[in-house]
């Protein structure tokens, strides 16, 4: 899909826009449909087994009232207390990074915050907390972005590498600090392969994930169960009524949110250009003068002032800054345009 681009479900389209809020959430954050989800993550991991996920509350409250709530788009939990945020980005957004960093707080303080409130429970006449010990003994917490846009890398970063997996490690050697924090991305803008380059499960993700709603049939390539059950669940004939004004309203708010950015961006460029443009006529102004002053000197004669003059009018350098400039009225420097 190009950037800035989301056309309105065409006619006789067989499969869902799974980039949409209610495709995304309706795949991966349903309970009837916890099986996607935990394939998606096992191919995802390959060095965990994820056998089952608990989803959990997508909105958290800060340990204030004045900080920032998060509103995740899939939160959940394994069996062993490890969790997963899952978020779908649509458009590009500056320092996403941090911002999936920071999203890694609100479980790591759930994890205190539960810690407490079980020994709370396990010694309720102690009231004064004086027995309380933590030992900091974090579970893994994993954020996975699927994202409709390129992140900058660096210069050795092939550019059809859309998988990129970050943990904290030393400098130098590289050794990993801890296991507890994991940032996975996946960048759709990366992905540029066509349906007979799929080779690997995770290839195959990627192309529906962006382009499952221009598919009108399954493609032999995906005769898994798994993948089949995704298309039984992304075919619009199947939706109830009240499922196909949901995704028509999330299609349309897709819409919206992409011309909303389209627009900022057209207006942003528009102000970029004009202060450009003014930036060049200063630019031009001061490089005239100069030239125009050089001009003069090297030539010694009133000819070549005049030339250097009219020169300098004909770019369109104020005739009052050009009059200071040689000491001149503004009369006798217009009089060099003759």
């Amino acid at each position: 899909m190009e950037k800035g681009v989301v056309k309105q479900r065409r006619s006789g389209q067989v499969y869902a826009e799974l980039l949409c809020d209610f495709m995304f959430k309706r795949l991966f954050g349903s309970e009837a449909n916890k099986d996607i989800l935990i394939g998606f993550l096992n191919m995802l991991l390959d060095d965990v087994e994820i056998v089952h996920v608990d989803f959990i509350s997508t909105e958290h409250l800060g340990l204030t009232e004045q900080d920032r709530k998060a509103v995740f788009d899939i939160s959940c939990r394994c069996l062993d207390g490890s969790s997963f945020i899952i978020e779908m980005q649509k458009g590009y957004q500056r320092h996403f990074r941090e911002r999936a960093v920071y999203y890694t707080t609100y479980p790591i303080n759930a994890q205190g915050r539960e810690a407490r409130e079980k020994y709370i429970k396990e010694n309720p006449d102690n009231e004064t907390m004086s027995g309380f010990s933590w030992d900091y003994n974090l579970k893994p917490v994993t954020v996975v972005a699927v994202l409709n846009f390129r992140f900058e890398h660096s210069e050795s970063w092939p550019s059809d590498r859309y998988h990129s997996s970050y943990r904290l490690r030393e400098d130098v050697s590289g050794e990993v600090m801890t296991e507890v924090l994991r940032f996975v991305f996946l960048e759709l803008g990366r992905f540029r392969k066509r349906i007979w380059e799929l080779e690997s499960v995770f290839d195959k993700w990627m192309y529906l994930l962006k382009h499952m709603h221009e598919l009108e049939s399954i493609p032999e390539k995906f005769s898994d169960p798994l993948f089949r059950r995704l298309f039984m669940l992304s075919e619009i004939a199947n939706f109830t009524p009240m499922e196909l004004e949901q995704y028509e309203n999330s299609l349309k708010d897709m819409s919206d949110y992409y011309n909303i950015i389209r627009t900022a961006e057209e207006d942003a460029e528009q102000r970029g250009l004009a202060k450009g443009l003014a930036q060049g006529r200063e630019e031009g102004l001061e490089q005239g003068l100069q030239q125009g002053l050089q001009q003069g000197r090297e030539e010694g004669r009133e000819e070549g002032k005049a030339k250097a003059i009219a020169t300098m009018l004909a770019s369109g350098i104020p005739v009052e800054t050009i009059a200071t400039a040689f000491g001149m009225t503004v009369e006798e420097c217009l009089s060099c345009k003759n």
